[in-house]
């Protein structure tokens, strides 16, 4: 999914500023255009902070970045070291879960590394993505919580306009957000991939996440139910 995203995003390096707001990635971006400015954004599943530019043009004053794999978060400081303005880029190397200390396997996916995953692609997978595997090399990662990394940075969710929490973290997202406990619902908007088919073996399902977001007073706001994507982002709302 992230690698679609690159190419739209490469696309709109292309073309005035002004125009980019016509190259929507997906229909979130349009709601968050509507529902900004947003003070803060905690974005888990970081790769090389391609949406930096957007969540900037937001109005947001702090974006904490957390990336996984120790190569790719190398390269995401150099890029977050680069960037001006007045945003606060943050950035965290860790694999975040639903509880901390857990030794997992990562499996590291050709390409740029954007479909990295602690879970094994499915026959679903290589078919949507024929040129997408797994290179074989698999890291040993210690998971840890996202509150742990927000205190670690100082992170305040109440002092915050609009907070807004993304998860892409290829079929891990659940974990993710259970792992939050009850910080989930200080959270005014959750962006989260998700996947109505399986694209990872064991990887979490639409309906969990769905029902997991909507007991902590959260609705779907991107798609009418019929229309959510197999695999894609929607957007979640806590009104």
């Amino acid at each position: 999914m992230r690698f679609l995203k690159g190419v739209e995003r490469g696309a709109k390096k292309l073309v005035p500023d002004s125009w980019r707001k016509y190259f929507r990635a997906s229909k979130y971006e349009l709601l968050m255009r509507r529902r900004a400015p947003i003070d803060l954004v905690v974005h888990v599943g970081a790769h090389w902070a391609e949406d930096a530019w957007f969540y900037e043009e937001c109005g947001a004053r702090t974006v904490l970045w957390v990336e996984a794999d120790p190569d790719t978060f190398s390269k995401l400081q150099g890029i977050l070291a680069d960037r001006n303005g007045t945003t606060r880029h943050l950035c965290e190397n860790a694999l975040v879960s639903a509880e901390a200390g857990e030794e997992v396997q990562f499996n590291r996916f050709n390409g740029d590394g954007s479909s990295s995953s602690i879970h094994a692609s499915t026959d679903t997978y290589r078919e949507r993505f024929p040129h997408s595997q797994e290179t074989g090399e698999v890291l040993a990662l210690k998971t840890r919580t996202l509150p742990d990394i927000l205190a670690r940075h100082g992170i305040d969710l109440d002092q915050a306009n609009r907070s807004m929490l993304v998860v892409d973290v290829q079929g891990h997202e659940l974990p993710v957000l259970r792992g939050l406990g009850d910080l989930l619902q200080q959270f005014a908007q959750c962006k989260c991939e998700v996947s109505r088919v399986p694209m990872y073996e064991g990887g979490s399902k639409f309906e969990d996440i769905d029902a997991h977001m909507k007991a902590r007073g959260f609705r779907l706001a991107s798609h009418r139910y019929v229309q959510v994507p197999r695999h894609g982002d929607v957007l979640y709302i806590k009104d």
